[in-house]
């Protein structure tokens, strides 16, 4: 049993702690004020835009068409890809640091729970937490379908990409809450080290180097599924993405292991 279900009690534990924090509640009014407001601007300017096309006005050339996939699920499913990287820091900021902060760290390792039954009971509660918020997210698409008939591939295509998302950056909070005792650093590294990443794609775009840096960077392989393309690669590049940065964890808890 142990190895297969020896986190479930890591889990249980980290959810109820999420549930009962009301630093939880804030950070997902924060996320759903935002997300609500992107999707609520994005969709004025569809209608406004609709209406003038109706009235004789026609599209410029450098306007996406008008297109209920294009113009909203697309571009609101982009934006969330940027607030994840402001919820998730927020939500896996404690998970390590502030059991070393408090001092239950030291009890926590002297059980019979292994480097990764920790790991994995904390990272996949935060996961779970992630997930309900992207269930939730669901409205909008559902909002448009009841007065279009948006594509439902894309749709797939954008939770698909962002499960992988939420799954890699919750990976790395983890690992940026392994190497601090103070949850605001853990954030700020957290917030900080995944925009870095996001970055090679904008900076590099051309010839050899601009290959590599679409390679290493997470935008290009995230923004695919936005646009819904399911490619193999960047679904891989994710789940890599997330085992690399827990294995790095595993490694960071494995020394503070030795040092409490």
């Amino acid at each position: 049993m142990r190895g297969r279900l020896s986190f479930l009690p890591v889990l249980k534990r980290e959810v109820m702690c999420y549930l009962q924090s009301p630093g939880t509640y804030v950070a997902l009014a924060f996320f759903f004020l935002l997300s609500g407001a992107f999707f609520t601007t994005i969709l004025w300017d569809f209608v406004e835009r609709s209406s003038q096309v109706r009235n004789g006005d026609t599209l410029r050339d450098t306007e996406l068409p008008l297109n209920v996939t294009i113009r909203i699920i697309s571009q609101v499913f982009s934006l969330m890809n940027f607030l994840m990287l402001l919820l998730i820091p927020a939500l896996t900021m404690r998970l390590v640091a502030e059991e070393r902060k408090s001092g239950s760290f030291e009890l926590l390792v002297t059980t019979p729970l292994g480097n990764w039954d920790i790991l994995l009971g904390k990272y996949f509660a935060a996961l779970l937490i992630g997930l309900m918020v992207l269930a939730v997210t669901a409205v909008y698409p559902a909002i448009c379908a009841l007065y279009s008939d948006p594509e439902p591939g894309v749709i797939l295509s954008c939770y698909i990409g962002l499960v992988l998302i939420v799954a890699a950056y919750t990976a790395f909070g983890v690992f940026t809450s392994s190497l601090t005792d103070s949850q605001i650093a853990a954030a700020v590294l957290s917030f900080a080290g995944l925009l870095i990443l996001q970055m090679p794609g904008f900076l590099f775009k051309s010839g050899a180097l601009g290959r590599i840096a679409s390679a290493l960077s997470i935008y290009p392989h995230a923004d695919s599924f936005t646009r819904g393309i399911v490619a193999l690669p960047d679904a891989v590049y994710l789940i890599l993405f997330a085992v690399f940065f827990l294995f790095m964890a595993a490694q960071a808890l494995d020394a503070r292991k030795w040092r409490a």
